[in-house]
Parts: structure tokens; sequence; C-alpha cells
């Protein structure tokens, strides 16, 4: 049986949570309109007959303002050493630039995907912008 890990990296309430639910197919993180609801990981575990993806719900990535930020992004930190793969969950509204600032700052060392969440809010015209400009991205430096 192959295993891998994957986490979810974004800002606050890009739908980090919501997309570990639906992947789970049950509700095991806090949904809610308020930002910083997930303050450490959560973690879930598919398994199938062929494989297993350990799926990692990580705090919302933002500048640490005090302690309680500072331990969430410590969680985040943690999450980059032991990702197999990289979800950057973007909500379709925010600034793509600080997105990818945010993503580029990560110095991920694995394969990202970028998912663009929330593209149901927008048309598709903002939506293709969005996925020309991270499509042309390079996020993964080794």
């Amino acid at each position: 049986m192959k295993t891998g890990f994957v986490n979810i990296f974004g800002r606050p309430n890009a739908g980090k949570s919501t997309l570990l639910n639906a992947l789970m197919g049950e509700k095991l993180a806090i949904v809610s309109p308020k930002v910083q609801t997930t303050r450490h990981r959560i973690k879930g575990i598919l398994t199938e007959k062929e494989y297993q993806v350990i799926f990692s719900d990580t705090p919302g990535i933002i500048e640490p303002k005090y302690k309680l930020h500072e331990k969430m992004m410590h969680a985040v930190k943690n999450s980059l050493e032991d990702a197999d793969v990289a979800l950057l969950l973007v909500d379709i509204k925010d600034n793509w630039q600080e997105c990818d600032a945010i993503f580029s700052s990560l110095k991920l060392k694995v394969p990202a995907v970028v998912v663009i969440n929330k593209s149901m809010w927008q048309g598709s015209n903002n939506w293709n912008r969005r996925r020309n400009f991270f499509q042309h991205r390079i996020i993964v430096k080794k």
C-alpha cells in the first residue's frame, strides 16, 4: 500500500477546513465564518485498498501579532516538514499577489497544487485570470 501526506495551506477563511471535511466525507474540522478557528493541525486519514492519504488542515497563514498566533504559525511550519504534497488553497476573492507572496515564503520542497476556491461566487473571466496567474508561478524550489 502506498501512503502519502497532503497538507493544506492557505490564508484564514480560504476554505481549508471545508475542503478537509469534503475530502474525508465527514465533519472533522470546525467550519466557521470566524477567522482563525483552526488553531492546530487537524488530520484526516483516507484509506482505500491501494493507498492511504493523510490530510492535514493547518491554521490560516498570518503575520503573528501575539503568542497564540506564534503557536499557530509554528503548527504551519511543522506541517511543511512532513508534507509529500502541498495543497495551496486560494479564495478567489483574495489578492492573488499576496497569496503568491505567502506561498513563496513557505519555501516548499515538495510538489504543490494551487486550488482556487469559492469560484462559484465570481464570473468565469475572473476565474480564468486567477488560474492563468498561478499557472505560471514556480512555487516549488529544490
